[in-house]
């Protein structure tokens, strides 16, 4: 054990100029010593970067989990040819344009009581966006639709969602993808804290300051979420839940994530056009539902529900229309389908009828929503499901 310090001897003293007062001063040669010396060995530890060996990185991976990443189910990787489920191996490599020019595409699927809601629908819109991208596929269709599947097996929960991507790859960190390797494809499983009673509060939302994506990109899910977090920040700091984009002639375009749609007090249910906005899979759902639902006049969701629905449709919608609406609502596959109660200044709920139950904004929101939530159910049998292969080898099933 090193021995405590305990300061000069008296025969040393001699050899520091000044009592130990000017040590604490700026005003004499001690003091501005010692300030120095402290700033210097400040510098030095800012400097101070280890040279990992690949077990130390490795170690330091390990070391550097928070606690959201116990929610990080499982990870395909193309460069790892293969799944894992230690967070820590959840990793991308630098020089994948995807990371560092944002060349790629994703998509987004819902797992529910161990089914893929939606995923075929998903998994057109990615291919789309694809090709738009000028991306190439590493595997067949059919190889990419088994991967997703069998990474969401490995996470080995009956809730959640499974996310992929498609990059450029790897190759440098040049602007084309001319130099690299091969196409990368990521998956993974993962689950997140939810509400499930935040639709009866509603959303408060914000016409955002951020300009509206280029009609080109709004409608191609590329890795570039730059705008939309830019909304959200927007948004939150704000006290808002959510933000708006619209484009420069006033007319609504889209959520960060979700689309957007309202109820007009003439019974005009109204989804702007998918031209500055991306063609959500869930909203086209919810159109389809509520078509079926007012043909058929079926299910617990009753013909008063939507006897305010006189007319569907896909048009320009401004701004100044859309909150002078009767209800406001966003769409999106996490979201489900949720009530907006106030928009910038406009408060929705002022404007509630009380003369009986079930009148006044949200009345036809809630429907909605309750119908996307059955068609959610694999009991449903509607056609959009897709069974999870957990089989034997998870572990899950004998």
């Amino acid at each position: 054990m090193a021995e405590a310090f305990e300061g000069l001897q008296a025969e040393d003293d001699h050899q520091v100029p000044g009592a130990a007062t000017d040590s604490l001063s700026s005003n004499t040669q001690l003091g501005r010593a010692v300030q120095s010396a402290c700033s210097e060995l400040e510098l030095l530890s800012l400097l101070a970067v280890q040279l990992l060996t690949k077990e130390k990185a490795i170690s330091a991976l390990s070391a550097g989990l928070h606690a959201n990443c116990e929610n990080y189910l499982s990870f395909y990787s193309s460069e790892l040819s293969g799944i894992v489920t230690d967070p820590a191996l959840m990793i991308v490599s630098v020089d994948d344009h995807l990371v560092h020019r944002g060349h790629a595409v994703f998509d987004t699927a819902v797992i529910t009581e161990g089914y893929l809601y939606q995923l075929d629908a998903h998994l057109q819109r990615f291919f789309t966006s694809a090709k738009k991208a000028g991306l190439l596929l590493p595997f067949p269709a059919a190889q990419i639709r088994r991967i997703i599947l069998e990474t969401a097996a490995a996470g080995k929960k009956m809730h959640g969602y499974v996310r992929y991507w498609l990059g450029a790859g790897r190759g440098g960190f040049g602007l084309s993808p001319s130099e690299c390797i091969s196409p990368s494809f990521y998956v993974v499983a993962y689950q997140a804290a939810e509400d499930p009673m935040r639709h009866l509060s509603g959303w408060r939302i914000k016409t955002s300051r951020v300009p509206a994506k280029d009609p080109y990109f709004a409608t191609l899910k590329s890795n570039n979420y730059l705008a939309n977090a830019l909304v959200a920040m927007d948004a939150e700091a704000s006290g808002y839940d959510q933000g708006v984009f619209v484009d420069e002639a006033g007319f609504v375009a889209e959520g960060p994530t979700m689309n957007l749609g309202v109820v007009t007090h003439e019974g005009e249910l109204v989804i702007p056009p998918f031209e500055r906005s991306l063609a959500g899979c869930t909203i086209k759902r919810v159109l389809e539902l509520v078509a079926q639902h007012q043909e058929t006049d079926v299910g617990m969701w009753a013909t008063r529900d939507f006897e305010a629905v006189k007319k569907v449709s896909q048009r320009p919608l401004h701004v100044k229309e859309a909150k002078a609406a009767k209800e406001v609502f966003m769409v999106g596959s996490a979201t489900k389908v949720m009530p907006v109660v106030v928009w910038d200044d406009i408060d929705f709920m002022s404007k509630v009828s009380y003369d009986r139950i079930g009148v006044g904004p949200g009345t036809v929101t809630l429907a909605m929503r309750g119908l996307l939530e059955d068609d959610m159910d694999p009991r449903s049998a509607s056609g959009q499901h897709t069974e999870v292969p957990y089989g034997i080898l998870t572990g899950m099933y004998d």
